[in-house]
């Protein structure tokens, strides 16, 4: 059942206040680690901040202690793709150079990269996808974007959008041609295509993942969500989900079977999948990305980041995340 305060009269203004309540709440656990530090000494406590804690969602509790930790380690040294490749030249040491000029991101959420290496930025304060090749040629992909929160890209080139305030799939084809794709999405938050066609996509505030094949077949894809944010399908057709409030990534098997992934996750965004079926997930409550193999063992890729939120790979299984406010996308070519 859909969510409702009462403001249902203007529902596309609603959507972009409850997916900034949504990333407020997630976003609690980030900024922990700023307030921890100017806490009263030995340990005080204001009365405001103990009826705060009183009521604070063990996970974000539990976030609040990861994230001062994770805060603490000093920023990645991974290249920023998307910023001035003459302005810092740490860019391009062994690292493709995706050069876009004085321009920079300003709140980067999905990203994807194509078979040639394209890598595809959606900009939610922008309300644009940007495509930047690897010789530095910037574009911009579709219009009409109100809050492209995810992207995704299929074999043929065409282009897929989750628009959280418009609550649409977009599609995009390589000659510019953009229409929608399923229906029903109040808030849809990611976007994914496997090989054959179909899409996938993940609404937190319905709480439902949607599958829609070629001939635009909709159906729902497992259940018992709590906030399912990220989702990805690898090469034999598991769906993976990260359920963010659930602090878990639920994986979908294609005769349905359900099975619950990476315990010790505090709140789980965005995933990718690489060919062996290792997952890569960004986690908001501890600011890192981490690697759940196909074994299930959890470990962490790569730490001290900023709210990261989307991830990609590339056909070399090299690794893209969109540090949000950081306002860059990082290229990690090496993992802690």
């Amino acid at each position: 059942m859909k969510r409702s305060f009462g403001l249902s009269s203007r529902p596309v203004r609603f959507r972009q206040i409850a997916r900034n309540l949504l990333f407020l709440t997630i976003a609690c656990a980030v900024f922990a680690g700023a307030a921890q530090s100017q806490a009263p000494p030995n340990g005080a406590q204001s009365n405001n901040e103990t009826a705060a804690q009183s009521t604070m969602p063990p996970w974000i509790r539990a976030a609040n202690e990861r994230a001062a930790a994770a805060r603490s380690v000093a920023k990645p040294a991974n290249p920023p793709v998307g910023s001035d490749a003459s302005a810092d030249p740490a860019l391009g040491v062994g690292t493709p150079q995706f050069n876009v000029a004085a321009d920079k991101f300003v709140s980067p959420q999905g990203v994807a990269v194509d078979a040639t290496g394209d890598l595809y930025v959606t900009d939610s304060d922008l309300q644009q996808v940007f495509k930047v090749t690897p010789e530095g040629k910037r574009s911009i992909v579709g219009s009409g974007f109100l809050v492209p929160q995810a992207v995704a890209v299929d074999g043929a080139g065409n282009v897929y959008v989750a628009d959280s305030q418009a609550g649409v799939i977009y599609k995009v084809t390589p000659d510019g041609v953009q229409g929608t794709v399923g229906s029903g999405f109040y808030m849809p938050m990611s976007v994914a295509v496997d090989a054959a066609g179909n899409v996938y996509a993940a609404d937190p505030w319905e709480d439902f993942v949607a599958q829609i094949t070629p001939d635009g077949t909709q159906t729902n894809l497992g259940s018992g969500y709590n906030t399912p944010v990220g989702v990805a399908v690898d090469a034999v057709g598991n769906v993976y989900v990260a359920d963010t409030y659930s602090a878990a990534v639920f994986k979908i098997a294609p005769d349905g079977t359900q099975t619950t992934l990476g315990n010790g996750l505090v709140a789980p965004m965005y995933l990718a999948v690489d060919p062996a079926g290792d997952l890569y997930v960004t986690d908001t409550g501890t600011n890192s990305l981490a690697e759940i193999t196909s074994d299930g063992t959890l470990t962490t890729v790569k730490r001290g980041l900023d709210v990261p939120i989307g991830v990609a790979l590339d056909a070399s299984g090299d690794l893209y995340v969109a540090d949000s406010f950081s306002e860059r996308v990082i290229k990690v070519d090496d993992k802690d």
